[in-house]
């Protein structure tokens, strides 16, 4: 009797549920949307955003039960003007949270937000470049809202809010409104709409064709890829760390009064990029004759991070000569880099890939400077035993040897020579390789003997290529 009695206060309250559906509110949906300008910037978009959701269809559940970034406009008489803001749907454990992103501050929309609204309306392809989509993407909000269905759509029930979800492969639209809607003379009314695939047509621009937006997307790789070569930094997304580094650090004694650092810290009012490195080359070097003695002694634990600010300037002079064609002063500052101001990481695979990057920016920068030898030597180091730069440098090397019209024959003597001379360094980890009378170092992962390294590379494909 008792299951009997659940079944059916299970089946009232599921029915009684699914009973609401969007025609329910498409009349108070309309009626908001007419009390807008037609002469607002974004009617064109709020128009077409409730037209997308109203042809579409029921949307697949595997759609449905995604996270998605996307858009939104607010219709209530807060808001005089159409907004558009960034937008998120979470679905999380069965739960679900549709939300509007605003300003915490202000209410209304920050200089990223805006970026981010005005690419995935113009050029949708590029919203993954704004600044705030990461932050987008990693909000994790609250889930509350609970689903159901019926023949034409989702219906999403929230604390505060109904919401209709519909779509097709490429598009989920979504319209919300105040779960008091019935009592309600004006109830505030959300529309959203969300892409959920690079695929498809793009319906705010019903130019773009699919192949216009990977044209574009292919530019701007292509362009990226050649901003990187002209302007190389490998530390893109740490360079800047230096400048809060800086702030923490001169709270501390001996830098606390040291009035030549505040000086230089003062030089740095803007953000570090690969573009304004030679902006700053008179601080990186001075940060170099930091002595950080005395706060090891005192924080042993803590200061790991404080000397990557000498590390930090020290890679990104050697970008910046390097960019400028000063191939020596580039050496000099990889090899500071590599051995005076090693990076300072808990990882070691992020400490060997930070090595085999100045390796193989060595190895360039070496062939670019007429330093063909030691070029070859350090791209051997990086086949002989490396993580993830074997096949680059394989690569790199062969093109070399054609280019340079080197006799294979020669150059397999030579290697197998250089292979017997292989030392490890203990003072710095590494290990140094003799080719053609040049001594270069690579970084192994885990050391191996002089034997073990002659056995290895005679398995690798560029030592077949030299065989040939």
């Amino acid at each position: 009797m008792k299951k009997i009695l659940l079944f059916i206060l299970l089946f009232i309250s599921i029915t009684g549920f699914a009973q609401q559906k969007y025609t329910d509110i498409q009349n108070k949906v309309k009626a908001a949307v007419h009390t807008y300008s037609a002469n607002d910037t974004n009617y064109k978009f709020l128009t077409k955003m409730l037209a997308s959701f109203e042809k579409a269809k029921k949307i697949g559940l595997s759609n449905f039960s995604k996270d998605h970034v996307g858009i939104a406009i607010v219709l209530s008489e807060e808001n005089p003007e159409l907004l558009i803001y960034p937008a998120k749907y979470t679905f999380n454990n069965d739960k679900i949270n549709i939300s509007a992103i605003r300003s915490k501050s202000t209410g209304g929309l920050t200089e990223n937000m805006k970026a981010y609204v005005q690419k995935y309306l113009y050029k949708i392809e590029e919203t993954g470049s704004t600044k705030f989509f990461r932050s987008l993407v990693l909000n994790r909000p609250v889930t509350e809202g609970t689903s159901t269905q019926n023949a034409n759509e989702f219906i999403v029930d929230e604390p505060n809010s109904l919401s209709f979800v519909r779509g097709d492969e490429d598009w989920m639209h979504i319209v919300s409104i105040d779960r008091q809607y019935k009592t309600l003379d004006r109830p505030r009314i959300i529309l959203y709409t969300f892409k959920l695939s690079l695929g498809g047509k793009d319906i705010f621009n019903t130019e773009n064709t699919i192949d216009d937006i990977e044209q574009r997307r292919t530019t701007r790789l292509d362009n990226e890829r050649a901003d990187k070569e002209k302007y190389p930094l490998f530390h893109d997304f740490r360079t800047d760390d230096i400048r809060r580094l800086l702030q923490e650090l001169v709270l501390k004694e001996p830098f606390k009064s040291n009035l030549d650092l505040k000086k230089h810290i003062e030089k740095l009012d803007t953000r570090i990029t690969r573009f304004n490195l030679g902006d700053y080359t008179a601080q990186f070097n001075y940060f170099l004759s930091l002595d950080f003695s005395a706060l090891r002694k005192k924080e042993p634990f803590e200061i790991n991070e404080f000397l990557n600010i000498q590390h930090l300037s020290a890679h990104a002079l050697a970008d910046y000569y390097l960019s400028q064609a000063n191939y020596s002063q580039a050496i000099d500052f990889y090899k500071k880099a590599a051995f005076d101001f090693p990076y300072e990481v808990s990882s070691g695979t992020d400490f060997i890939k930070d090595m085999e990057r100045i390796i193989y920016d060595l190895s360039k920068t070496c062939y670019k400077a007429g330093r063909k030898d030691e070029a070859y030597g350090y791209l051997l180091g990086l086949i002989i035993d490396s993580q993830r730069n074997e096949a680059l440098a394989t690569k790199d090397l062969k093109a070399y040897l054609l280019q340079e019209k080197e006799d294979l024959k020669q150059f397999k003597g030579d290697l197998d020579k250089a292979m017997k001379t292989i030392k490890t360094d203990r003072k710095n980890h590494s290990c140094t390789l003799v080719f053609r009378n040049k001594t270069v170092f690579f970084y192994p992962l885990m050391e191996q003997t002089a034997a073990t390294y002659q056995q290895q590379i005679k398995k690798t494909d560029f030592y077949n290529f030299l065989s040939q």
